[in-house]
Protein backbone atom coordinates (compact mmCIF):
# COMPACT_ATOMS: atom_id res chain seq x y z
CA UNK A 1 0.00 0.00 0.00
CA UNK A 2 2.76 2.45 0.61
CA UNK A 3 4.75 1.85 -2.32
CA UNK A 4 1.70 2.53 -4.26
CA UNK A 5 1.37 5.67 -2.20
CA UNK A 6 5.33 6.66 -3.37
CA UNK A 7 4.42 6.15 -7.13
CA UNK A 8 1.32 8.62 -7.17
CA UNK A 9 3.07 11.09 -5.69
CA UNK A 10 6.00 10.51 -8.13
CA UNK A 11 3.49 11.32 -10.86
CA UNK A 12 1.65 14.02 -8.79
CA UNK A 13 5.41 15.77 -8.68
CA UNK A 14 6.06 15.25 -12.12
CA UNK A 15 2.74 16.85 -13.38
CA UNK A 16 3.46 19.98 -10.84
CA UNK A 17 6.46 20.37 -11.99
CA UNK A 18 5.51 20.29 -15.80
CA UNK A 19 2.48 23.02 -15.37
CA UNK A 20 5.21 24.89 -13.39
CA UNK A 21 7.51 25.01 -16.32
CA UNK A 22 4.70 26.17 -18.37
CA UNK A 23 3.38 29.16 -16.02
CA UNK A 24 7.44 29.84 -15.68
CA UNK A 25 7.51 30.43 -19.64
CA UNK A 26 4.98 32.71 -19.67
CA UNK A 27 5.83 34.70 -16.84
CA UNK A 28 9.85 34.80 -18.56
CA UNK A 29 7.62 35.47 -21.43
CA UNK A 30 5.82 38.55 -20.22
CA UNK A 31 9.13 39.30 -18.12
CA UNK A 32 10.65 40.03 -21.81
CA UNK A 33 7.84 41.93 -23.06
CA UNK A 34 7.59 44.17 -19.55
CA UNK A 35 11.39 45.02 -19.49
CA UNK A 36 11.37 45.70 -23.41
CA UNK A 37 8.44 48.44 -22.89
CA UNK A 38 10.67 50.05 -20.38
CA UNK A 39 13.50 50.06 -22.97
CA UNK A 40 11.01 51.40 -25.56
CA UNK A 41 10.35 54.22 -23.39
CA UNK A 42 13.97 55.18 -22.50
CA UNK A 43 14.49 55.16 -26.43
CA UNK A 44 12.06 57.26 -26.91
CA UNK A 45 12.82 60.02 -24.38
CA UNK A 46 16.37 59.91 -25.50
CA UNK A 47 15.44 61.22 -28.77
CA UNK A 48 13.47 63.55 -27.56
CA UNK A 49 14.28 67.55 -26.66
CA UNK A 50 12.69 69.20 -24.34
CA UNK A 51 12.32 73.09 -24.71
CA UNK A 52 13.66 74.11 -21.16
CA UNK A 53 15.71 71.67 -18.87
CA UNK A 54 15.43 72.82 -14.94
CA UNK A 55 16.55 69.91 -13.00
CA UNK A 56 19.33 67.97 -12.80
CA UNK A 57 17.19 64.49 -12.78
CA UNK A 58 15.34 63.42 -15.94
CA UNK A 59 12.25 62.44 -14.40
CA UNK A 60 9.06 59.57 -15.45
CA UNK A 61 5.47 59.22 -14.13
CA UNK A 62 3.50 56.56 -13.85
CA UNK A 63 -0.24 56.94 -13.93
CA UNK A 64 -2.03 54.17 -11.84
CA UNK A 65 -1.12 51.05 -10.71
CA UNK A 66 1.14 49.66 -13.17
CA UNK A 67 3.84 47.49 -12.66
CA UNK A 68 5.33 49.48 -15.78
CA UNK A 69 6.60 51.46 -12.61
CA UNK A 70 8.39 48.70 -11.46
CA UNK A 71 10.25 47.78 -14.61
CA UNK A 72 11.14 51.60 -14.95
CA UNK A 73 12.74 52.00 -11.84
CA UNK A 74 15.21 49.19 -12.76
CA UNK A 75 16.41 50.14 -15.59
CA UNK A 76 16.78 53.97 -13.48
CA UNK A 77 19.44 52.05 -12.01
CA UNK A 78 21.32 50.84 -14.75
CA UNK A 79 20.51 53.76 -17.30
CA UNK A 80 20.79 57.51 -17.82
CA UNK A 81 18.52 59.99 -20.19
CA UNK A 82 20.49 62.58 -21.86
CA UNK A 83 23.41 62.30 -19.99
CA UNK A 84 20.92 62.53 -16.28
CA UNK A 85 20.33 60.30 -13.62
CA UNK A 86 16.17 58.69 -14.25
CA UNK A 87 13.99 59.04 -11.06
CA UNK A 88 10.31 57.13 -11.56
CA UNK A 89 7.27 58.18 -9.71
CA UNK A 90 3.83 57.01 -9.58
CA UNK A 91 0.53 59.19 -9.48
CA UNK A 92 -2.91 57.77 -8.85
CA UNK A 93 -5.13 61.31 -9.84
CA UNK A 94 -4.40 63.19 -13.07
CA UNK A 95 -4.42 66.26 -10.79
CA UNK A 96 -1.61 65.34 -8.77
CA UNK A 97 0.76 65.10 -12.15
CA UNK A 98 3.75 67.68 -11.61
CA UNK A 99 7.38 68.31 -12.14
CA UNK A 100 8.12 65.11 -14.48
CA UNK A 101 9.53 65.18 -17.76
CA UNK A 102 7.49 61.95 -19.33
CA UNK A 103 4.43 60.75 -18.36
CA UNK A 104 3.73 56.91 -19.61
CA UNK A 105 -0.01 56.11 -19.51
CA UNK A 106 -1.91 52.72 -20.27
CA UNK A 107 -5.39 52.95 -21.87
CA UNK A 108 -6.07 49.36 -19.58
CA UNK A 109 -6.70 51.78 -16.38
CA UNK A 110 -9.39 54.20 -18.13
CA UNK A 111 -7.72 57.46 -18.13
CA UNK A 112 -9.31 60.06 -20.56
CA UNK A 113 -6.52 61.48 -22.68
CA UNK A 114 -8.27 64.62 -23.45
CA UNK A 115 -8.25 65.45 -20.34
CA UNK A 116 -4.43 64.52 -19.79
CA UNK A 117 -3.61 66.46 -22.44
CA UNK A 118 -5.34 69.39 -21.35
CA UNK A 119 -4.36 69.35 -17.60
CA UNK A 120 -0.67 69.20 -18.88
CA UNK A 121 -0.78 71.73 -21.64
CA UNK A 122 1.83 74.31 -21.73
CA UNK A 123 3.71 72.01 -18.94
CA UNK A 124 6.56 70.93 -20.63
CA UNK A 125 5.77 67.59 -19.90
CA UNK A 126 6.03 64.49 -22.84
CA UNK A 127 2.74 61.83 -22.95
CA UNK A 128 3.55 58.41 -23.95
CA UNK A 129 0.21 56.20 -24.07
CA UNK A 130 -0.54 52.68 -24.80
CA UNK A 131 -2.89 51.29 -26.81
CA UNK A 132 -5.08 54.57 -27.44
CA UNK A 133 -6.50 55.52 -31.03
CA UNK A 134 -4.23 57.23 -33.43
CA UNK A 135 -3.15 60.50 -32.99
CA UNK A 136 -5.23 60.71 -29.18
CA UNK A 137 -1.68 61.29 -27.44
CA UNK A 138 1.43 63.26 -27.94
CA UNK A 139 3.29 59.63 -29.06
CA UNK A 140 1.43 56.08 -29.06
CA UNK A 141 2.77 53.09 -28.63
CA UNK A 142 1.21 49.56 -28.79
CA UNK A 143 2.61 45.91 -28.49
CA UNK A 144 3.43 43.82 -31.81
CA UNK A 145 4.77 40.32 -30.88
CA UNK A 146 8.02 40.69 -28.92
CA UNK A 147 8.51 43.94 -29.87
CA UNK A 148 6.93 47.61 -30.04
CA UNK A 149 5.73 50.03 -32.69
CA UNK A 150 5.28 54.18 -32.33
CA UNK A 151 2.75 56.71 -33.83
CA UNK A 152 3.96 60.38 -32.88
CA UNK A 153 1.59 63.64 -33.15
CA UNK A 154 3.20 65.96 -34.67
CA UNK A 155 0.83 68.95 -34.10
CA UNK A 156 0.09 68.18 -30.51
CA UNK A 157 4.30 67.84 -30.38
CA UNK A 158 5.31 71.25 -32.17
CA UNK A 159 2.48 72.96 -30.10
CA UNK A 160 4.17 71.68 -26.59
CA UNK A 161 7.34 72.98 -27.97
CA UNK A 162 9.15 69.26 -28.13
CA UNK A 163 12.10 68.64 -30.75
CA UNK A 164 11.47 64.86 -32.27
CA UNK A 165 14.91 63.00 -33.57
CA UNK A 166 14.36 62.27 -37.51
CA UNK A 167 15.43 58.58 -36.30
CA UNK A 168 12.33 58.35 -34.11
CA UNK A 169 10.33 59.90 -37.05
CA UNK A 170 11.34 57.76 -39.37
CA UNK A 171 10.45 54.34 -37.91
CA UNK A 172 6.77 55.59 -36.50
CA UNK A 173 4.07 54.66 -37.78
CA UNK A 174 2.32 57.30 -40.34
CA UNK A 175 -1.14 56.03 -41.11
CA UNK A 176 -4.41 55.14 -39.12
CA UNK A 177 -5.02 52.23 -40.86
CA UNK A 178 -1.63 50.60 -40.44
CA UNK A 179 -1.98 51.36 -37.00
CA UNK A 180 -5.38 49.94 -36.44
CA UNK A 181 -3.61 46.79 -38.51
CA UNK A 182 -0.98 46.65 -35.75
CA UNK A 183 -3.42 47.63 -33.07
CA UNK A 184 -5.69 44.46 -33.99
CA UNK A 185 -2.88 42.41 -34.91
CA UNK A 186 -1.81 42.84 -31.29
CA UNK A 187 -5.40 42.19 -29.97
CA UNK A 188 -5.04 38.61 -32.11
CA UNK A 189 -2.42 37.40 -30.17
CA UNK A 190 -2.93 38.81 -27.20
CA UNK A 191 -6.40 36.38 -27.57
CA UNK A 192 -4.64 33.83 -29.15
CA UNK A 193 -2.70 33.50 -25.72
CA UNK A 194 -5.12 33.98 -23.81
CA UNK A 195 -7.19 30.89 -25.81
CA UNK A 196 -4.41 28.62 -25.41
CA UNK A 197 -3.58 29.56 -21.47
CA UNK A 198 -7.21 29.11 -20.62
CA UNK A 199 -6.97 25.01 -22.47
CA UNK A 200 -4.14 24.43 -20.68
CA UNK A 201 -6.21 25.45 -17.70
CA UNK A 202 -9.00 23.12 -18.48
CA UNK A 203 -6.42 20.29 -18.70
CA UNK A 204 -4.86 21.11 -15.97
CA UNK A 205 -8.84 21.18 -13.98
CA UNK A 206 -8.97 17.53 -15.41
CA UNK A 207 -6.11 15.81 -14.43
CA UNK A 208 -6.34 17.30 -10.77
CA UNK A 209 -10.51 15.82 -10.85
CA UNK A 210 -8.86 12.33 -12.48
CA UNK A 211 -6.22 12.88 -8.84
CA UNK A 212 -9.11 13.62 -6.21
CA UNK A 213 -10.14 10.25 -5.36
CA UNK A 214 -6.49 8.66 -5.30
CA UNK A 215 -5.18 11.44 -3.05
CA UNK A 216 -8.24 11.10 -0.96
CA UNK A 217 -7.02 7.46 0.09
CA UNK A 218 -3.68 8.20 0.52
CA UNK A 219 -4.49 11.14 2.62
CA UNK A 220 -6.55 8.41 5.13
CA UNK A 221 -3.49 6.30 4.74
CA UNK A 222 -1.46 9.06 6.10
CA UNK A 223 -3.62 10.05 8.56
CA UNK A 224 -3.84 7.15 9.91
CA UNK A 225 -0.17 6.90 10.26
CA UNK A 226 0.25 10.66 11.66
CA UNK A 227 -2.07 9.44 13.84
CA UNK A 228 0.04 6.51 14.82
CA UNK A 229 3.20 8.49 15.24
CA UNK A 230 1.79 11.19 17.38
CA UNK A 231 0.39 9.17 19.69
CA UNK A 232 3.09 7.63 20.42
CA UNK A 233 5.58 10.85 20.36
CA UNK A 234 3.37 11.91 22.89
CA UNK A 235 3.96 8.94 25.27
CA UNK A 236 7.86 9.39 24.69
CA UNK A 237 7.29 13.21 25.66
CA UNK A 238 5.35 12.31 29.37
CA UNK A 239 7.72 10.02 29.77
CA UNK A 240 10.88 12.31 29.46
CA UNK A 241 9.07 15.15 31.16
CA UNK A 242 8.58 12.60 34.46
CA UNK A 243 11.58 11.64 34.40
CA UNK A 244 12.71 15.37 34.44
CA UNK A 245 10.22 15.93 37.39
CA UNK A 246 11.62 13.56 39.47
CA UNK A 247 15.63 14.48 39.11
CA UNK A 248 14.22 18.34 39.89
CA UNK A 249 12.33 17.27 42.55
CA UNK A 250 15.32 15.37 44.54
CA UNK A 251 17.12 18.06 44.02
CA UNK A 252 15.30 20.53 44.98
CA UNK A 253 14.67 18.33 48.26
CA UNK A 254 18.25 17.84 48.95
CA UNK A 255 18.96 21.55 48.67
CA UNK A 256 16.37 22.12 51.14
CA UNK A 257 17.74 20.13 53.79
CA UNK A 258 21.38 21.78 53.13
CA UNK A 259 19.70 25.04 53.43
CA UNK A 260 17.75 24.66 56.78
CA UNK A 261 20.80 22.94 58.23
CA UNK A 262 22.76 26.10 57.45
CA UNK A 263 20.09 28.42 58.66
CA UNK A 264 19.42 26.49 62.60
CA UNK A 265 23.01 26.98 62.68
CA UNK A 266 22.78 30.48 62.10
CA UNK A 267 19.90 30.92 63.86
CA UNK A 268 22.39 29.33 67.27
CA UNK A 269 25.06 31.77 66.52
CA UNK A 270 22.68 34.75 66.91
CA UNK A 271 20.72 33.96 69.71
CA UNK A 272 24.35 33.97 71.82
CA UNK A 273 24.69 37.58 70.10
CA UNK A 274 21.69 38.75 71.15
CA UNK A 275 21.93 37.32 75.02
CA UNK A 276 25.16 39.41 74.97
CA UNK A 277 23.99 42.29 73.15
CA UNK A 278 21.08 42.19 75.90
CA UNK A 279 23.60 42.78 78.53
CA UNK A 280 25.53 45.75 77.09
CA UNK A 281 22.23 47.00 76.32
CA UNK A 282 21.14 47.33 80.37
CA UNK A 283 24.43 48.35 81.23
CA UNK A 284 24.34 51.12 79.07
CA UNK A 285 20.53 51.98 80.05
CA UNK A 286 21.98 52.75 83.62
CA UNK A 287 24.88 54.51 82.71
CA UNK A 288 22.43 57.00 80.78
CA UNK A 289 19.87 57.46 83.19
CA UNK A 290 22.90 58.93 86.10
CA UNK A 291 24.11 61.49 82.53
CA UNK A 292 20.24 62.43 82.37
CA UNK A 293 19.97 63.65 85.78
CA UNK A 294 23.16 65.72 85.70
CA UNK A 295 22.36 67.31 82.51
CA UNK A 296 18.99 68.55 83.86
CA UNK A 297 21.02 70.43 86.69
CA UNK A 298 23.20 71.72 84.21
CA UNK A 299 20.61 73.09 81.82
CA UNK A 300 18.94 74.97 84.81
CA UNK A 301 22.30 76.99 85.58
CA UNK A 302 23.30 77.52 81.99
CA UNK A 303 19.83 78.77 81.10
CA UNK A 304 19.92 81.28 83.70
CA UNK A 305 23.31 82.31 83.08
CA UNK A 306 22.39 83.14 79.39
CA UNK A 307 19.49 85.08 79.87
CA UNK A 308 21.63 87.31 81.83
CA UNK A 309 24.16 87.36 79.13
CA UNK A 310 21.34 88.07 76.22
CA UNK A 311 19.93 91.16 78.00
CA UNK A 312 23.41 92.92 78.13
CA UNK A 313 24.43 91.75 74.58
CA UNK A 314 20.98 92.83 73.05
CA UNK A 315 21.55 96.43 74.93
CA UNK A 316 25.19 96.59 73.81
CA UNK A 317 24.46 95.76 69.99
CA UNK A 318 21.75 98.11 70.41
CA UNK A 319 24.00 101.29 71.65
CA UNK A 320 26.98 100.28 68.81
CA UNK A 321 24.25 99.97 66.17
CA UNK A 322 22.88 103.40 66.77
CA UNK A 323 26.12 104.69 67.19
CA UNK A 324 27.40 103.56 63.77
CA UNK A 325 23.88 104.71 61.71
CA UNK A 326 24.44 108.40 63.18
CA UNK A 327 28.40 108.22 61.81
CA UNK A 328 27.52 106.72 58.43
CA UNK A 329 24.61 108.95 57.61
CA UNK A 330 26.94 111.99 58.98
CA UNK A 331 29.39 110.87 56.42
CA UNK A 332 26.85 110.09 53.41
CA UNK A 333 25.67 113.54 53.72
CA UNK A 334 28.94 115.10 53.67
CA UNK A 335 30.11 113.18 51.15
CA UNK A 336 26.96 114.02 48.73
CA UNK A 337 27.26 117.53 49.33
CA UNK A 338 30.70 117.60 47.80
CA UNK A 339 30.18 115.57 45.10
CA UNK A 340 27.29 117.30 43.70
CA UNK A 341 28.99 120.43 44.22
CA UNK A 342 32.23 119.24 41.82
CA UNK A 343 29.75 118.08 39.50
CA UNK A 344 27.78 121.27 39.09
CA UNK A 345 31.14 123.17 38.68
CA UNK A 346 32.26 120.37 36.01
CA UNK A 347 28.65 120.14 34.29
CA UNK A 348 28.86 124.39 34.22
CA UNK A 349 32.23 124.21 32.56
CA UNK A 350 31.17 121.65 30.09
CA UNK A 351 28.10 123.24 29.02
CA UNK A 352 29.92 126.56 28.77
CA UNK A 353 32.68 124.89 26.24
CA UNK A 354 29.73 123.20 24.44
CA UNK A 355 28.16 126.11 23.48
CA UNK A 356 31.23 127.90 22.46
CA UNK A 357 32.02 125.16 20.34
CA UNK A 358 28.79 124.60 19.16
CA UNK A 359 28.73 128.46 17.99
CA UNK A 360 32.06 127.99 16.17
CA UNK A 361 30.76 124.95 14.17
CA UNK A 362 27.78 127.17 13.10
CA UNK A 363 29.52 129.34 11.97
CA UNK A 364 32.32 127.98 10.19
CA UNK A 365 29.27 125.56 8.27
CA UNK A 366 28.13 128.77 7.30
CA UNK A 367 31.46 130.28 6.16
CA UNK A 368 31.60 126.61 4.29
CA UNK A 369 27.97 126.57 2.48
CA UNK A 370 28.72 130.57 1.48
CA UNK A 371 31.60 129.63 -0.03
CA UNK A 372 30.58 126.48 -1.76
CA UNK A 373 27.82 128.56 -2.81
CA UNK A 374 30.40 131.46 -3.83
CA UNK A 375 33.02 129.35 -5.35
CA UNK A 376 30.45 127.39 -7.79
CA UNK A 377 28.63 130.43 -8.69
CA UNK A 378 31.67 132.09 -9.56
CA UNK A 379 33.10 129.04 -11.40
CA UNK A 380 30.09 129.25 -14.18
CA UNK A 381 31.49 132.61 -15.51
CA UNK A 382 34.31 131.52 -17.00
CA UNK A 383 33.01 127.56 -17.82
CA UNK A 384 30.09 129.41 -19.85
CA UNK A 385 33.30 131.66 -21.82
CA UNK A 386 34.93 128.26 -22.49
CA UNK A 387 31.92 126.42 -23.42
CA UNK A 388 31.21 129.63 -25.68
CA UNK A 389 34.72 129.68 -27.40
CA UNK A 390 34.37 126.60 -28.05
CA UNK A 391 31.40 126.78 -30.50
CA UNK A 392 32.97 129.65 -31.88
CA UNK A 393 36.03 128.18 -32.91
CA UNK A 394 34.16 124.92 -33.86
CA UNK A 395 32.00 127.00 -36.11
CA UNK A 396 34.37 129.32 -37.93
CA UNK A 397 37.88 127.57 -37.71
CA UNK A 398 36.05 123.80 -37.50
CA UNK A 399 37.09 122.90 -41.04
CA UNK A 400 41.00 123.70 -40.62
CA UNK A 401 41.59 121.77 -37.70
CA UNK A 402 42.58 118.08 -38.82
CA UNK A 403 41.26 114.99 -37.11
CA UNK A 404 43.29 114.94 -33.85
CA UNK A 405 42.15 119.14 -33.24
CA UNK A 406 38.94 118.16 -33.72
CA UNK A 407 38.35 115.48 -31.22
CA UNK A 408 40.78 117.64 -28.89
CA UNK A 409 37.80 120.27 -29.03
CA UNK A 410 35.36 117.09 -28.29
CA UNK A 411 37.36 116.59 -25.49
CA UNK A 412 37.31 120.34 -23.76
CA UNK A 413 33.51 120.32 -24.51
CA UNK A 414 33.13 117.23 -22.96
CA UNK A 415 34.77 118.15 -19.59
CA UNK A 416 33.09 121.24 -19.26
CA UNK A 417 29.94 120.05 -19.70
CA UNK A 418 30.88 117.51 -17.15
CA UNK A 419 32.55 120.57 -14.52
CA UNK A 420 28.83 122.39 -15.33
CA UNK A 421 27.37 119.39 -14.04
CA UNK A 422 29.45 119.02 -11.14
CA UNK A 423 29.34 122.68 -10.12
CA UNK A 424 25.64 122.65 -10.62
CA UNK A 425 25.64 119.71 -8.14
CA UNK A 426 28.21 121.66 -5.83
CA UNK A 427 25.24 124.19 -5.53
CA UNK A 428 22.49 122.06 -4.74
CA UNK A 429 24.18 120.25 -2.02
CA UNK A 430 25.14 123.93 -0.58
CA UNK A 431 21.26 125.15 -0.48
CA UNK A 432 20.53 121.41 1.06
CA UNK A 433 19.15 122.71 4.48
CA UNK A 434 18.80 126.25 3.59
CA UNK A 435 14.92 126.23 4.45
CA UNK A 436 14.81 124.04 7.50
CA UNK A 437 10.68 124.43 7.71
CA UNK A 438 9.47 121.26 8.07
CA UNK A 439 5.37 120.03 7.45
CA UNK A 440 3.42 116.41 7.57
CA UNK A 441 5.23 114.71 4.54
CA UNK A 442 3.06 111.44 2.90
CA UNK A 443 6.41 109.99 1.67
CA UNK A 444 3.76 107.36 -0.07
CA UNK A 445 2.21 110.28 -2.05
CA UNK A 446 6.00 111.47 -2.62
CA UNK A 447 7.29 108.06 -4.23
CA UNK A 448 3.98 108.25 -6.62
CA UNK A 449 4.82 111.32 -7.94
CA UNK A 450 7.87 110.73 -8.34
CA UNK A 451 7.52 107.28 -10.49
CA UNK A 452 5.47 109.33 -12.54
CA UNK A 453 8.15 111.38 -13.69
CA UNK A 454 10.90 108.83 -14.17
CA UNK A 455 8.19 106.40 -16.28
CA UNK A 456 10.73 107.11 -19.05
CA UNK A 457 13.56 105.50 -17.29
CA UNK A 458 11.46 102.43 -15.85
CA UNK A 459 10.19 101.59 -18.94
CA UNK A 460 13.74 101.84 -20.78
CA UNK A 461 15.43 99.91 -18.29
CA UNK A 462 12.79 97.15 -17.76
CA UNK A 463 12.61 98.10 -13.79
CA UNK A 464 10.23 97.17 -11.53
CA UNK A 465 9.57 98.98 -8.38
CA UNK A 466 7.80 97.47 -5.90
CA UNK A 467 6.70 99.11 -2.25
CA UNK A 468 4.20 98.93 0.33
CA UNK A 469 2.18 101.71 2.15
CA UNK A 470 4.90 104.38 3.55
CA UNK A 471 4.37 106.66 6.68
CA UNK A 472 3.62 110.41 6.88
CA UNK A 473 6.67 112.08 8.39
CA UNK A 474 7.79 115.46 9.38
CA UNK A 475 10.71 116.58 7.14
CA UNK A 476 11.14 118.82 3.79
CA UNK A 477 9.02 117.62 0.98
CA UNK A 478 11.37 118.86 -1.75
CA UNK A 479 14.36 117.51 0.04
CA UNK A 480 12.80 114.07 0.72
CA UNK A 481 11.56 113.73 -2.87
CA UNK A 482 15.37 114.49 -3.58
CA UNK A 483 16.39 111.75 -1.62
CA UNK A 484 14.07 109.02 -3.20
CA UNK A 485 14.96 110.20 -6.41
CA UNK A 486 18.74 109.64 -6.03
CA UNK A 487 18.20 106.53 -4.42
CA UNK A 488 16.22 104.97 -6.96
CA UNK A 489 17.78 106.22 -10.07
CA UNK A 490 21.26 104.66 -8.78
CA UNK A 491 19.36 101.71 -8.48
CA UNK A 492 18.24 101.51 -11.83
CA UNK A 493 21.56 102.55 -13.05
CA UNK A 494 23.89 100.34 -11.41
CA UNK A 495 22.00 97.38 -12.84
CA UNK A 496 24.04 94.61 -15.48
CA UNK A 497 22.48 95.00 -18.56
CA UNK A 498 21.29 91.31 -18.81
CA UNK A 499 19.41 91.68 -16.22
CA UNK A 500 16.13 93.71 -15.21
CA UNK A 501 16.37 95.83 -12.54
CA UNK A 502 14.16 95.02 -9.20
CA UNK A 503 14.28 97.50 -6.90
CA UNK A 504 11.58 96.89 -2.85
CA UNK A 505 11.01 99.68 -0.59
CA UNK A 506 9.36 99.09 2.40
CA UNK A 507 9.03 100.39 6.13
CA UNK A 508 9.40 99.68 9.80
CA UNK A 509 9.25 100.92 13.12
CA UNK A 510 12.43 100.82 15.38
CA UNK A 511 13.88 102.56 18.57
CA UNK A 512 16.44 105.83 18.47
CA UNK A 513 20.28 103.72 19.31
CA UNK A 514 21.26 107.20 21.35
CA UNK A 515 17.64 108.08 22.81
CA UNK A 516 15.59 104.83 23.25
CA UNK A 517 12.41 106.40 23.91
CA UNK A 518 12.15 108.16 21.01
CA UNK A 519 10.63 106.07 17.72
CA UNK A 520 12.06 105.93 13.95
CA UNK A 521 10.75 105.29 11.14
CA UNK A 522 13.40 102.67 9.37
CA UNK A 523 13.43 102.86 5.54
CA UNK A 524 15.09 100.69 2.84
CA UNK A 525 15.65 100.14 -0.42
CA UNK A 526 16.53 96.54 -1.33
CA UNK A 527 18.07 96.42 -5.40
CA UNK A 528 19.47 93.48 -7.33
CA UNK A 529 22.70 95.62 -9.34
CA UNK A 530 25.99 95.04 -9.42
CA UNK A 531 26.60 95.80 -5.51
CA UNK A 532 29.27 97.81 -3.83
CA UNK A 533 32.74 95.91 -2.68
CA UNK A 534 33.29 95.78 1.35
CA UNK A 535 36.52 97.71 0.86
CA UNK A 536 34.43 100.54 -1.03
CA UNK A 537 31.23 100.98 1.62
CA UNK A 538 32.60 103.37 3.88
CA UNK A 539 33.82 106.36 1.40
CA UNK A 540 30.65 106.52 -0.86
CA UNK A 541 29.02 108.91 1.02
CA UNK A 542 31.77 111.76 0.68
CA UNK A 543 31.19 114.17 -1.69
CA UNK A 544 32.45 113.58 -5.43
CA UNK A 545 33.28 109.70 -4.48
CA UNK A 546 33.32 107.94 -8.00
CA UNK A 547 33.57 103.83 -7.86
CA UNK A 548 33.31 103.73 -11.63
CA UNK A 549 34.19 105.74 -14.73
CA UNK A 550 32.29 107.62 -17.04
CA UNK A 551 32.44 105.07 -19.88
CA UNK A 552 31.00 102.47 -17.49
CA UNK A 553 28.36 104.57 -15.54
CA UNK A 554 27.30 108.07 -15.95
CA UNK A 555 27.51 110.31 -12.91
CA UNK A 556 29.04 113.28 -10.55
CA UNK A 557 29.58 111.63 -7.52
CA UNK A 558 27.60 113.51 -5.13
CA UNK A 559 24.38 112.06 -4.93
CA UNK A 560 24.82 109.94 -2.16
CA UNK A 561 26.71 112.87 -0.13
CA UNK A 562 23.20 115.08 -0.83
CA UNK A 563 21.27 111.96 1.11
CA UNK A 564 23.48 111.53 3.60
CA UNK A 565 23.30 115.43 4.20
CA UNK A 566 19.08 115.23 3.87
CA UNK A 567 18.76 112.36 6.57
CA UNK A 568 21.19 114.25 8.71
CA UNK A 569 19.36 117.27 8.56
CA UNK A 570 16.31 115.20 9.25
CA UNK A 571 18.07 114.11 12.34
CA UNK A 572 18.14 110.43 11.15
CA UNK A 573 21.33 108.13 9.87
CA UNK A 574 22.01 106.23 6.74
CA UNK A 575 24.22 103.12 5.77
CA UNK A 576 23.98 100.48 3.37
CA UNK A 577 24.47 96.14 3.49
CA UNK A 578 25.89 94.72 0.36
CA UNK A 579 27.04 92.12 -1.45
CA UNK A 580 29.07 92.84 -4.58
CA UNK A 581 27.47 91.11 -7.43
CA UNK A 582 24.20 90.71 -5.48
CA UNK A 583 22.61 93.91 -4.56
CA UNK A 584 22.44 96.43 -2.10
CA UNK A 585 20.37 97.53 0.33
CA UNK A 586 20.21 101.43 1.59
CA UNK A 587 18.42 101.74 4.73
CA UNK A 588 17.97 105.22 6.52
CA UNK A 589 15.91 106.69 9.31
CA UNK A 590 13.38 109.54 10.10
CA UNK A 591 12.12 109.91 13.80
CA UNK A 592 8.28 110.17 14.30
CA UNK A 593 7.94 113.96 14.83
CA UNK A 594 10.76 116.66 14.81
Amino acid sequence: MMRGGSFLKSVIIIFFLGALASMSAQQNTSQVSRVQRAIYIFNIAQQVSWPEQLDERFKIGVLGPDRTLIDLRAMAQKRKIQERQVSVSNFLSIKDIQDVDVLYVNRKYNYQMPYILQSLENKGILVIAEDYLFNSSMINIVSVGDTFRHQLNEGLLNKNDFIIAPSLQSYAIASSEKWQALFQEAQDSLQAVLKNAKQKDELINRQEQELVSQNEIIDTIQEIVKYKDSSIQELQETDKQQKKTIEKTQEITEELEDKVKNQLIELDEQQVTLRNSAKEIETRQDSIEVQKVNISDQKKVLLEQSSELDLRATINWLLTGIALLFLIAGFVLYKNYRTKKKLIEQLTIQNTTILEQKEELSQKNEDLEQFAYIASHDLQEPLNTISSFIGLIRGDYGEQFDEVGLQSLEFIEEASDRMAKLINMLLEYSRIGKTRVFTQVDTHKVLQDLEKDITSLVTRTGATINYTQLPVVSGSEVELRLLFQNLITNALKFCPEDKRPILNISTTKVSNVDNPSQGMWQFSFSDNGIGIHQAHQDRIFSIFQRLHTNDEYEGTGIGLAHCKKIVSIHKGSIWLDSELGKGTTFYFTIPYGI
